[in-house]
C-alpha cells in the first residue's frame, strides 16, 4: 500500500512559485551542429543582440557550387538580415614550412541592418553580432573541412579596424614603409592561430 503524502498547506497563505523552473524548451542554436553535414534550407538559430536585449535569428544554407556555400540570416518576418558566401580552398601542406595553407575564403559578408554601411536597409531593425556570427560559421566550416580553422578575406576599408581590433585578423601583405606601390592587396586579411579560439567564443559563440 502506498502511503499518502500529506501536505500542510495554509489556505490563507499563497503558495510561492518556484524560481528557475525549466520547461525544457531549449533554443536550437548552431552550438553543437555539424554545419557541413546540413542539407540546404533552415539549419538552426543564432543568438544576437538587439537594443538592450537579445534575439534569436534563423540561419539558412545554400550550395552555390563545389566547395562554395552561402549562409543567410533572417528574422521572424523572413527578412534577410545578414549574408555570407564562403569558398573552401584545399591546398597541399607545405612540408618545408610545416604549414597548411588550406582555408575558407569569406566573401560578401553583410549585415544589412547596420546603419552607416553601404548595404544598410533602413526598413530593418538593427541587430548586432551578425558579422561575428557569420565569421564563426566560416570558422566552423574551416574546422569541419580540415582547414585548421583558417579563414581569409578581403576587407573593405571602412571595416578594416573591426576585423583587426575586434576579430583579431592580420594583414597578409602589410604595406612596407617607403614602398610607393603595393604588389599585393593590403586589405587581404587572415586569422592567426592566437585569434582562433577568441573568435569562436566571441559574444558567446555560436
Amino acid at each position: 500500500m502506498i502511503n499518502p503524502i500529506l501536505l500542510n498547506i495554509n489556505p490563507n497563505q499563497p503558495v510561492k512559485a518556484k524560481q528557475n523552473v525549466s520547461f525544457g524548451h531549449s533554443i536550437p542554436t548552431l552550438k553543437y551542429t555539424n554545419i557541413g553535414s546540413c542539407l540546404e534550407g533552415y539549419i538552426g538559430k543564432i543568438q544576437v543582440r538587439k537594443g538592450a536585449g537579445e534575439a534569436y535569428l534563423d540561419v539558412f544554407k545554400k550550395f552555390l557550387g563545389q566547395n562554395v556555400e552561402n549562409y543567410t540570416i533572417k528574422n521572424d518576418k523572413s527578412e534577410v538580415i545578414g549574408n555570407v558566401k564562403i569558398f573552401i580552398v584545399k591546398v597541399a601542406p607545405n612540408p618545408w614550412e610545416n604549414t597548411d595553407p588550406s582555408h575558407v575564403f569569406v566573401d560578401d559578408l553583410r549585415n544589412f541592418s547596420k546603419p552607416g554601411t553601404p548595404y544598410h536597409d533602413k526598413a530593418l531593425e538593427y541587430f548586432k553580432d551578425i558579422g561575428t556570427r557569420l565569421l564563426q560559421i566560416a570558422q566552423r566550416r574551416s574546422d569541419e573541412a580540415n582547414c585548421q580553422g583558417n579563414i581569409k578575406l578581403i576587407s573593405k576599408n571602412e571595416a578594416m579596424d573591426w576585423y583587426k581590433n575586434v576579430i583579431g585578423m592580420r594583414q597578409e601583405f602589410p604595406p612596407i614603409p617607403g614602398q610607393k606601390f603595393c604588389i599585393h592587396n593590403p586589405n587581404q586579411l587572415y586569422l592567426p592561430p592566437e585569434s582562433k579560439e577568441p573568435l569562436s567564443r566571441l559574444q558567446g559563440g555560436l
